[in-house]
């Protein structure tokens, strides 16, 4: 990072680089972390928790029963189409989502979650959130177009 700097320092007094072109030179230098070095913790959201995993299920009250019977597990919360079953500090989402049979999608609580913040923290990485209109919920998809959902490490559906 020095020697950019140097760089660039030496580019405006040359005359080759207006005092706008440097100051923005000077602010990508230092925002951008050294190669393999981690980003600064306000650069991305920083995940503290797995918050729940939501499941696609044909049948969400035989589910339910199943997780209630076999795991003890009880309702924390329930949707239009699903129930969340608490799990300690997480919990298993249940969703009539076709086709069912499948984890439909994760969510990570982060810290400091504001949605439109961490929304803008994504997009600074070339990354699309989704975000829904009546919950303050926010999605994207990893490489391999699984669901991925951020929000703070106390929600509970």
């Amino acid at each position: 990072m020095l020697k950019e700097i140097e760089a660039l320092v030496g580019g405006f007094e040359r005359g080759a680089l207006t005092r706008r072109d440097f100051v923005q030179g000077v602010l990508a230098a230092t925002a951008a972390p050294a190669v393999g070095a981690p980003l600064a913790a306000s650069a991305v959201p920083q995940a503290n928790s797995l918050n729940h995993v939501s499941l696609a299920v044909s049948d969400v009250g035989a589910s339910q029963r199943f997780y209630e019977r076999v795991l003890g597990m009880a309702e924390v919360s329930r949707q239009s189409n699903g129930v969340n079953l608490g799990l300690g500090d997480s919990f298993l989402g249940l969703y009539d989502i076709r086709p069912p049979g499948g984890i439909h999608h994760f969510c990570v609580g982060v810290d400091d979650y504001v949605i439109e913040r961490t929304a803008e923290q994504l997009r600074a990485q070339g990354i699309e959130p989704r975000i829904r209109q009546d919950r303050p919920e926010l999605y994207f998809t990893d490489p391999d177009g699984i669901t991925v959902q951020l929000s703070e490490k106390e929600y509970r559906g």
